[in-house]
């Protein structure tokens, strides 16, 4: 006669070599944090996104036991636009979110998913660990034009703990994320398409007059890539050599061997009055990223006396300097 084989034996020694085992959550610690936006540069493109961040973590211990099933859970509190993206005040960037424990991994609930970035508590621990929970999150870019408005508020977030079966608290909350905005993303400056030179004719003795002559329209001067996700830009011609009298928009030249004395050069606007010179002016239409173009503007000699007028080459310069706001 054969041997028996007593196969469900073996399977129930097998079995109860390795028993069904796995963890809760015992505490959680730490203060409800603001948003860090400060070391971000906004993304180029519409759905391109920062590196995920975080404004701190949170301490936790985690208990070792014969249950199964804890998890956390994320409340966010704000409009869901996207695949776990969130609104933030300004239309143009959303908000994504993840969460993770040190040393533990997430037994497939999804931590980057909506509506809740669940945590599954599935890895077994030898013994009581302390750790850290972290609520990681990451802007993305949603338009193609980000609008003007710095980033004033985003989603409050709360963490929901649940021990499911007996072991520890059944279900806990802790704040994560106020809706506050501690710093703002860096800002990524305009570039300018700006003439070097402004030639104005040759200004002849026998035509000099008191007051603005040989008056020159400026070549457009053009503000490309302007960033979004700011209140606003204003912009200030700066006097290289000084200002003469700035709020009649008269530089001073160059002095010295070879350039003429006493001629001056103006700053006008469009329609002809002076344009403030080394003062810092909105630019009127900025409405989030994109092309701008700094308003018409012209250039003159200026002389106050022509009696003390010598001959020579006349030069000055204005710096164009541009203020994110």
């Amino acid at each position: 006669m054969k041997a028996k084989l007593y196969l469900p034996i073996a399977a129930i020694t097998f079995f109860a070599l390795f028993p069904a085992h796995a963890d809760y959550f015992d505490a959680v610690r730490g203060s409800v944090m603001n948003y860090k936006f400060g070391d971000f540069t906004l993304p180029a493109n519409p759905g391109e996104t920062t590196y995920w961040e975080e404004a701190g973590s949170l301490p936790t211990t985690v208990s070792r036991s014969d249950t199964t099933g804890s998890y956390i859970a994320l409340s966010i509190n704000g409009p869901l636009v996207g695949d776990n993206i969130y609104a933030t005040s300004n239309p143009g960037i959303g908000i994504q979110y993840k969460t993770s424990v040190d040393t533990l991994t997430d037994a497939g609930g999804g931590t980057e998913s909506t509506p809740n970035s669940r945590f599954n508590l599935g890895q077994q621990v030898a013994a009581d660990i302390s750790t850290y929970v972290h609520v990681k999150y990451r802007l993305v870019r949603l338009t193609n034009k980000i609008p003007a408005g710095k980033i004033t508020s985003a989603p409050q977030v709360t963490a929901t703990f649940y021990n499911p079966d007996g072991r520890g608290t059944a279900v806990f909350t802790h704040g994560i994320y106020s809706s506050t905005i501690a710093s703002q993303p860096k800002t990524t400056s305009c570039t300018v398409d700006a003439p070097t030179e402004i030639k104005l004719p040759a200004l002849y003795g026998n035509k000099l007059k008191n007051g603005a002559q040989t008056i020159t329209e400026a070549p457009t001067i053009k503000l490309i890539n302007c960033p979004g996700a700011i209140d606003g830009i204003s912009y200030n011609f700066s006097a290289v050599y000084g200002a003469h009298d700035a709020s009649n928009g008269i530089l001073n030249a160059v002095n010295g061997d070879g350039y003429a004395q006493n001629v001056y050069i103006q700053v006008q606007n469009a329609d002809g009055t002076p344009h403030t010179v080394n003062s810092s002016i909105a630019l009127s239409d900025y409405a989030g990223s994109g092309e701008y173009e700094i308003p018409e503007f012209k250039v003159a000699y200026y002389i106050e006396n022509t009696a003390s007028v010598t001959a020579g080459e006349v030069k000055s310069a204005i710096e164009l300097k541009l203020t994110y706001n």
